[in-house]
């Protein structure tokens, strides 16, 4: 992340080709089975072991002052081409024309606005779509734009530091990561322009934001329409809906049949306009399947069906009320249990898989496993967890897990995920056998991450992918390291990823000066930030 990532996501554009982004921080199997799939010509990186045969470019062998050709402008060449979750254990590319990023990007500066005076923080990483308003709308409007490192947005404090600074006028993030700002001190103030998407914006979360005077727009929009395509400014108190279509985009409510659902009735929502992406690349059936041509008011309109259950409110805004399918959302990346499911399937000793989005008792969300064994066989639950982390991201790796006998159905047949069982465990299950604290320090850090992760007995040995630590519960461990006193902080978790490791890591070394408690400046109340040296 930083100013070459962008500059080199220009350079594509300007030597006229489509970009394919990529997080280094991803499993090299994903990054090799999405490079494959999107049949690269190139990778853009100092080093790319996943690139296989293909040419690697290196932007430190790039000549000075050396220009591309000129290429003529085609509105309906692809732009980018995003991989998300596919039901069928395949990620899918969407393929994002030019046309629809200049629509979204000139919608996105009248509303929510965004002028040459402004300075936008981008949190978000490449391979989530939303960081193209990110990255592309300053420019188009003569703004600043501010990349923060992978490492300041995981640990959270230094993004509040920045944002204390005063200049930030526009930051967009999930809910899930204002919350985790919030409790970090984040105190969001007049002239401070905040964009929520990606998940529900909980009302509480609205409240929390607004209350110092800063401005809240809820977004909403799935990749195959180009990031957001509504937007509804959220004010104090104010039912949260998402809003109205942005420039040139129609939002309809339809029944099975493709009819216009009244006022009030609950249908799919479907996404027609300039908006539209191409569809998936090299993959026409699943196009044709959900971008359709519906005939409305005797005219036909190319439709994008989102798999989202809306209804119209009076008003003639949107209210989304969930999903229809096996997709969901988790902080605010979308993932579909079938690609899940499949892998696990794929497991020694695994004959039937199921995967649902749960949530714990602090009622934040996480994604359960549940496996049938094949007869005579027991499953190893540590060795297939290991094995799912190196084909896919963090974010869809499961951590509750359990073996069941069968898995529950409905009356004609298909799996009852509303009755599949609650998991007795929280986490993934040990890999190794378990190894007891042997040091006041070890004691201190298995207490502190006991408690962020909800287990009580795990070996002190085993890693936070082991444990099934996404990144808020590396958070919240470093955050209460923090409030302990300790200096320590997330990126020393993921450099020292056990309770022995990181505890070995911080009696080796001397300490120094600590940051203040999380409970002092929880809930609004001032503090004064001293960064650990």
């Amino acid at each position: 992340r930083g100013a070459e990532m962008l500059v080199a996501l220009l350079a594509v554009w300007k030597a006229g080709h489509a970009y394919v982004p990529l997080d280094p921080r991803q499993p090299e199997a994903r990054l090799r089975s999405i490079v494959d799939t999107a049949e690269v010509a190139a990778v853009v990186a100092e080093a790319a072991p996943f690139a296989g045969t293909r040419p690697v470019l290196r932007p430190s062998a790039a000549r000075p002052g050396a220009v591309p050709r000129a290429v003529p402008a085609q509105s309906e060449r692809a732009a980018y081409v995003i991989f998300t979750s596919g039901s069928t254990g395949v990620p899918k590319g969407v393929a994002v024309p030019h046309r629809a990023v200049v629509n979204f990007l000139t919608t996105m500066a009248r509303e929510p606005g965004l002028g040459r005076g402004d300075v936008v923080l981008s949190v978000t990483t490449v391979m989530f779509d939303i960081a193209v308003l990110e990255l592309f709308l300053p420019l188009t409007v003569g703004a600043k734009v501010v990349i923060a490192s992978a490492d300041d947005v995981r640990e959270g404090f230094p993004l509040v530091d920045r944002l204390a600074q005063g200049d930030i006028t526009l930051m967009q993030a999930t809910p899930t990561l204002w919350d985790m700002l919030l409790d970090a001190g984040l105190e969001p103030r007049a002239g401070l322009k905040c964009l929520a998407g990606g998940e529900p914006l909980p009302a509480d979360l609205a409240t929390r934001l607004t209350a110092g005077g800063a401005e809240l727009w809820n977004m909403y929009g799935p990749t195959e329409t180009t990031v957001w395509s509504a937007v509804r400014r959220v004010l104090p108190g104010a039912p949260i809906s998402i809003g109205h279509p942005i420039g040139n985009t129609e939002l309809h409510v339809l029944s099975e049949a493709g009819e216009v659902q009244p006022i009030g009735a609950v249908g799919e929502l479907n996404i027609g306009g300039d908006g539209l992406a191409l569809g998936y690349y090299n993959r026409p059936e699943l196009t044709a399947a959900t971008f359709r041509e519906v005939v409305l008011n005797g005219k036909a309109r190319r439709l994008y069906a989102t798999g989202d259950l809306a209804k119209r409110l009076p008003n003639g805004e949107i209210a989304v009320l969930g999903r229809r399918d096996g997709q969901v959302k988790l902080r605010g990346f979308r993932i579909e249990l079938g690609e899940i499911e499949a892998r696990l399937r794929a497991m020694p000793g695994v004959d039937k898989a199921a995967v649902d989005l749960r949530a714990r008792a602090s009622g934040d969300k996480r994604l359960v496993a549940w496996l049938v064994a094949k007869p005579g066989a027991t499953p190893d639950l540590g060795a297939i967890a290991a094995a799912l982390a190196a084909q896919l991201p963090d974010y869809m790796q499961p951590q509750g897990w359990m073996v069941v006998p069968v898995l529950p159905q409905t009356a004609n047949g298909k799996l009852d995920r509303r009755a599949l069982p609650e998991p007795e465990g929280e986490a993934q299950p040990p890999a190794q056998p378990i190894a007891e604290p042997t040091t006041e320090m070890e004691r201190k850090l298995a207490a502190i991450w006991g408690e962020a992760l909800g287990r009580r007995d795990f070996s002190v040995t085993a890693t936070l992918h082991e444990l099934g630590a996404d990144s808020l519960a590396i958070f919240r461990i470093a955050a209460q390291m923090i409030g302990a006193g300790l200096d320590l902080e997330a990126k020393d978790l993921i450099a020292h990823p056990s309770v022995r490791a990181l505890a070995a890591h911080a009696e080796g070394r001397a300490a120094g000066p600590a940051r203040p408690s999380l409970a002092a400046f929880r809930h609004g109340a001032k503090r004064t930030m001293r960064r650990a040296s």
